[in-house]
């Protein structure tokens, strides 16, 4: 629902430079740790033998709740003339519940503001939002759920108030309200 990913792909190495659309002071690493809704440009080198190359991600969880543990994988295929491997090298990602690792990456990250490229950004602070953000465990009827526990289901709350998922997309109610002679408007 809102878990963190490590990726990477074995035997690469990547370079972000930009996280969230910003530029960044470019990051050397072997693996990243990136979250759901978040973006990062990243360069790869392919500068290893031709050959294939597993790429994963596995998950984050720096929580007692229960969560998939599932990794997910594919293949990184080189073009040209080779033997296929007997074995294809599968990368080395951080334990699910390693908190350094995933510190580790995230502290990494730097701006590249400096006198000659200054970030404008509000000082005057006069606003203060507490937000909560809270993944919980819903207990289910005898035991009829699928989840991670089998008797209970995630369920992810803001401020308290629990998420629904919408019954219609933007596209849909633009057009449907539309057709109803509403007039409809989306600040983005």
């Amino acid at each position: 629902m809102n878990e963190e990913m490590f990726f990477g792909i074995a035997k690469h190495n990547f370079t972000v430079v930009a996280h969230d659309g910003a530029y960044i002071k470019p990051i050397t690493t072997s693996y990243i740790m990136i979250t759901p809704g978040q973006t990062m440009d990243i360069l790869v080198t392919a500068n290893q033998s031709p050959s294939h190359y597993y790429i994963a991600a596995t998950p984050f969880s720096d929580s007692n709740a229960a969560f998939d543990s599932t990794n997910t994988s594919a293949i990184l295929q080189y073009t040209g003339n080779y033997t296929l491997p007997s074995s294809i090298p599968y990368p080395t990602l951080p334990n699910v519940t390693d908190q350094n690792a995933a510190d580790n990456f995230t502290i990494r990250i730097r701006s590249l503001a400096s006198a000659e490229h200054p970030i404008n950004v509000p000082k005057n602070i006069t606003t203060r939002i507490f937000i909560a953000v809270s993944v919980n465990q819903i207990l289910c009827a005898n035991a009829s759920c699928g989840g991670p526990g089998g008797n209970s289901r995630l369920a992810a709350s803001l401020n308290n108030v629990s998420f629904v998922t919408p019954s219609i997309d933007i596209l849909q109610a633009y057009y449907r309200y539309s057709e109803l002679g509403f007039q409809v408007k989306f600040n983005i």
